[in-house]
């Protein structure tokens, strides 16, 4: 692993692509699409400010975490990079998910890894939903437990070593609301949601913090192992 002051840069600056509270300019991209050769999509949807009747903050290196793991395990990227006037989490078929689905087929993708971003006082490092097991496969979601677990974040664990799995945010939306996993799902692509905990995500800025660095260090590495055990096809496909 590359040193933990190397990697925050490399993080910042990828980060730093995203104008988080500015609207796209005329012909500049409100979101993009970055190809790789691994068949996984990494998403981050919320990486800007975006609009759910009232305008929601982002959440923030989510972006910046989807690019710097497709820098190291060669994943196809998807992130919001500017404020939007719609929630590509929660409007149907918004353009974000439409464009999602159509990259996925062109590239024969087999699983897309949503990123979001959790408060720091919620009770868990990491919230994985799967719509109840209904949005991949049992392989794919013990995969992407097994992984968690083997790094630390476990259904046992407490605080920033807690997995939540299914309970608090699983990923199923609403009447009106529909998911980046749920849109996923419908269209037969498996997915599932990473809800990441502010302290695992966001480095110190203002003054020197070396444990934190190093738990933000420790989630991209964690992050690099799950789109690399996910490229993986089901067995018989």
């Amino acid at each position: 692993m590359p040193a933990i002051e190397e990697t925050i840069a490399q993080l910042l600056a990828c980060e730093s692509d995203v104008r988080h509270k500015q609207f796209a300019s005329p012909g500049e991209d409100e979101y993009r699409y970055l190809p790789g050769s691994l068949p996984v999509l990494v998403s981050a949807p919320h990486g800007a400010v975006h609009t759910r009747d009232v305008e929601k903050e982002e959440d923030e290196f989510t972006a910046g975490l989807a690019l710097l793991i497709g820098v190291r395990t060669g994943a196809h990227v998807i992130y919001a990079r500017r404020k939007s006037r719609s929630d590509p989490n929660y409007t149907p078929n918004n353009p974000y998910k439409t464009s999602l689905l159509q990259f996925a087929r062109q590239h024969n993708i087999h699983f897309v890894l949503d990123l979001h971003g959790a408060h720091a006082s919620r009770n868990f490092g990491v919230a994985l939903g799967t719509m109840h097991g209904k949005s991949c496969s049992t392989r794919e979601r013990q995969l992407l437990i097994e992984t968690l677990e083997r790094n630390g974040i476990s259904q046992q664990g407490s605080g920033l070593t807690r997995l939540d799995v299914d309970i608090a945010l699983p990923a199923e939306g609403g009447r009106d609301r529909q998911t980046v996993t749920g849109f996923c799902k419908l269209h037969r692509l498996p997915a599932a949601q990473l809800e990441i905990n502010a302290r695992l995500r966001i480095p110190p800025r203002r003054q020197p913090d070396e444990t934190r660095q190093q738990a933000v260090v420790a989630m991209i590495d964690i992050l690099c192992q799950l789109a690399s055990c996910l490229a993986q096809p089901e067995p018989g496909t």
